[in-house]
């Protein structure tokens, strides 16, 4: 079952700024990028470096009357790039994508950054297409295979020269993993699916000749009751085998993590997450026992992570580093760059966005 305009009201709701001291704490971290241009900023888009280049595009947001007002949310075609390394960094105005578009898929290649599916105000999609980068030309984009049906609210990662995507809401209602091989592949594979509920909004990313798919839900409207995965399976690339790999860790006070519009990156042997909504909350919010002033909260009461959860896939092991200013986004991109994290953008509360790109060296 699709569960799509349920995740509009609720969780597209959720991904305005920190106010007090909180923002000031996401600021410091902020290092000398300025904010995406789209000034309420925006949750769900396409990220993804070429080369020095942090190219941004899609995404959504309120621009006018704020979700808990009955806003009307808007969708972007629009994106923009910074160059990182220069002196005084400024956004730049890429060619519009093909269509408004948000809750997609990007990964990063040596071509350029992969833009997968997604949705908009009209319909979900199938299109897959890479914005590119060359000195003579600039910024182009360029049309891939599309995927054999619509998939939005997905994950995708790289491993080797292959893509790989899967979770979200699927066209045909399962649990589908497909791979492309951008450069020599005419159509995409569906590998074998993943074991147990849907993951809408999971994260995906790989390891050696592993992929990991953590977290994500599936919500069953009728009786106002949903699934959590609290739990990482894992994908055997050699042998198209699925299993089980290991719990999510726990928050702070024993209560199961969801990783639900969260987001993640490989970085050599381990994976780094973080982002995404409360499971505790959410799940109220899903059953319907969040109260008439569920959109009226400020934005430390949703209690979005914040914590970054690093996974030593080789050991199968976890490492907590607790209470990262800027990370308590869902709906944001989290990107690595030259021994740096980038989130880009994302949402601090229901229907409220960030424009703020916040930055943490690794040698914190």
């Amino acid at each position: 079952m699709r569960i799509i305009q349920l995740w509009l009201t609720l969780f597209s709701i959720f991904l305005l700024p920190f106010t007090g001291s909180a923002q000031e704490k996401d600021t410091c971290l902020s290092g000398h990028l300025p904010d995406y241009p789209l000034p309420k900023g925006v949750s769900a888009p396409f990220a993804g470096f070429i080369g020095d280049w942090l190219v941004v595009a899609g995404g959504c947001n309120f621009p006018d009357i704020p979700a808990s007002e009955g806003g009307k949310k808007v969708y972007y075609s629009q994106g923009y790039a910074l160059d990182t390394h220069a002196a005084s960094p400024q956004w730049l105005p890429l060619p519009d994508l093909p269509y408004p578009v948000a809750y997609g898929a990007s990964v990063e290649t040596p071509q350029g950054l992969v833009c997968i599916g997604g949705m908009n105000a009209d319909s979900c999609l199938t299109q897959v297409y890479r914005l590119t980068w060359n000195e003579a030309e600039g910024f182009s984009v360029q049309h891939l295979p599309a995927l054999p049906e619509t998939i939005d609210n997905a994950s995708a990662t790289r491993a080797g020269n292959n893509i790989y995507v899967t979770g979200g809401n699927q066209q045909y209602g399962q649990n589908n993993l497909y791979t492309l091989n951008p450069e020599t592949d005419s159509v995409w594979t569906k590998l074998t699916p993943y074991p147990g509920p849907y993951r809408v909004q999971p994260v995906l990313a790989a390891g050696k000749n592993h992929l990991f798919l953590a977290g994500g839900f599936q919500s069953f409207p009728e009786s106002k009751t949903c699934i959590l995965s609290s739990d990482l399976l894992e994908y055997d690339i050699h042998s198209g085998q699925w299993k089980q790999s290991t719990q999510l860790p726990s928050e702070k006070d024993g209560q199961p993590r969801c990783l639900v519009g969260g987001t993640g990156v490989s970085l050599n042997n381990q994976i780094i997450f973080t982002g995404g909504v409360n499971y505790k909350i959410f799940q109220h919010a899903l059953e319907g026992k969040a109260g008439k002033d569920y959109l009226q909260h400020s934005p430390e009461w949703y209690r979005f992570n914040d914590d970054l959860l690093l996974f030593d896939f080789q050991n199968g092991t976890w490492k907590i580093l607790y209470d990262i200013p800027g990370m308590a986004r869902a709906g944001g991109i989290l990107l690595h760059h030259n021994h740096t994290l980038y989130m880009i953008c994302g949402e601090l509360k229901p229907g409220i966005r960030s424009a703020q790109i916040t930055t943490y060296p690794l040698n914190k």
